[in-house]
Parts: C-alpha cells; structure tokens; sequence
C-alpha cells in the first residue's frame, strides 16, 4: 500500500488461522489473493493484511466479509477444493447479484458476492465420440477440458464455457439428445467461435487436422463491400459433420 488509506476506510485486515499454508493456497485459488509464507502477510485488491496464529477463527459469529467473485459456480466448486464448506443454496438478491456463505478452511464465515448475468448461449452438440471431438475442438481452437469422459464434456474459452458434447446414444436423466438417432449429425448446424486472435493458428491448425473446410479464408464482407464485421472468416466441418465458422476480432480487416 502506497498511500494511507482514507479516513474510515479499510486498511488492514488480519484473518485467524490453524494452518498458514492451507490459507494460503485457499484465498489464492478462490479469490486471487498473493500470499507470503514467512511472514503469514497477503495482498488482495485495494488491501493487504496477515494472516494470525493469535486469533480464534469466527464460526457462525463476529463480522462477515463479503467479497467479490466473478462468478458463482466456480468460486463455490474452488472453496470445497481447497478445504472450505459452503452453507445453503446461494441466494439472489432483488435481482442484482448472487449471495453465498462460505467457511474458509479454519471455519471463519465468509460471504460471497457474484455478478448476475443475462442469457449466454453454451451449445451443446450431439456426437458419436466424445473424446474423440473434445481433443479436436482443444486441438484446433485451443478449448479446455472442464469435465471430460466419454459421455459428456464441457469446454473452455478463457474460463467460461463455450461447448458442451454429448454422446449421441447416451441418455442420461434428460433422455435422448437427437430426436432421429439414425439421422446423419452436423446437418444444418454451424457452430460459430468469433473473436478469435489467432485465426491464422487455427487455419492452420484445422489443416493439420485434416478437417475438410466449406469456405475457405475470406473477408466478410468482401473487399470493396464497406466496413461491417470487417473480420476474416474459415468455414470448415469437425470430426461429426458439424459446420465450424472462425471469425477474427471484428474490425480487424478494416478498410
């Protein structure tokens, strides 16, 4: 901290703890704090503080911090990883932002506040083998395993979700994903990543890949044709037939 804090406002903070390295590794996978080990000190944003041996953790009693998460599921899933317990359901507050209490390893009460989000699309795709397009979709647009195994698999980009796949005969408790198991997958489907900043990567990477391409690299719209998307374009096809359309940053052909 460069400055003195302003009056009133929070300036240091000191955490009770059993275990300095369990804390540690705790509030760095949950909430991105830094923590120094010889000194039991943290950096978090806008504060810093320490982390004490002298202090009797808080359970179910004292003050409550809420901090800050950029979203839910993720922050609840790392606070059970790494030692903690989430209590309840979280619970939506008029409509604005998501609250949650959690313990942290030592049994202080935490509080979580996620964002609320509007509608994001997370197609999902009926496969034949699901490893199989999962390690091509990580292969050729770079995507991360987030589940994994032969009937289902969540990918992502930059830690969100962006594709799911699902073995086509597969039901699980929702039933069928395909209304015409015997139908021919990938008709009439495209599957479009935009945004891509390494769209010469993936050109080359599908050509690797040997994915047969249905419109190869071009300017949308042509050259001459004004400014719109003013992004280039691959279409190709993946392992089931499904039409994949990359599309550069917009503006990133500008004329």
């Amino acid at each position: 901290m460069t400055a003195h804090p302003a009056h009133g406002q929070l300036g240091y903070l000191q955490l009770p703890t059993r275990d300095l390295g369990r804390s540690i590794a705790f509030y760095e996978a949950v909430f991105g704090w830094t923590g120094e080990p010889q000194h039991g000190s943290f950096h978090a944003p806008g504060l810093g503080g320490q982390w004490s041996t002298d202090l009797a953790p808080a359970t179910g009693a004292g003050p409550v911090l809420w901090l800050c998460v950029d979203d839910l599921h993720p922050a609840l899933s790392r606070v059970v990883a790494h030692g903690g317990r989430v209590h309840g359901r979280p619970r939506l507050d008029q409509g604005a932002r998501w609250l949650a209490e959690v313990d942290d390893p030592d049994g202080t009460r935490l509080g979580l506040v996620a964002p609320v989000r509007t509608a994001r699309a997370q197609p999902l795709l009926a496969v034949r083998d699901v490893e199989v397009s999962s390690a091509w979709y990580q292969r050729v647009l770079g995507l991360v395993s987030d589940h994994g195994g032969p009937e289902y698999e969540r990918l992502l980009a930059d830690g969100v979700l962006v594709l799911q796949l699902h073995r086509h005969d597969v039901t699980h408790h929702h039933g069928p994903v395909v209304a015409e198991p015997d139908a021919p997958l990938g008709n009439g489907v495209l599957v479009w990543f935009g945004e891509v900043t390494d769209f010469d990567g993936v050109v080359e990477r599908a050509a690797a890949a040997g994915a047969p391409v249905v419109r190869p690299p071009h300017r949308n719209p042509p050259e001459g044709g004004g400014n719109g998307p003013s992004h280039r374009e691959i279409w190709f096809r993946d392992p089931d037939g499904y039409t994949v359309v990359v599309g550069s940053p917009d503006g990133e052909v500008w004329e």
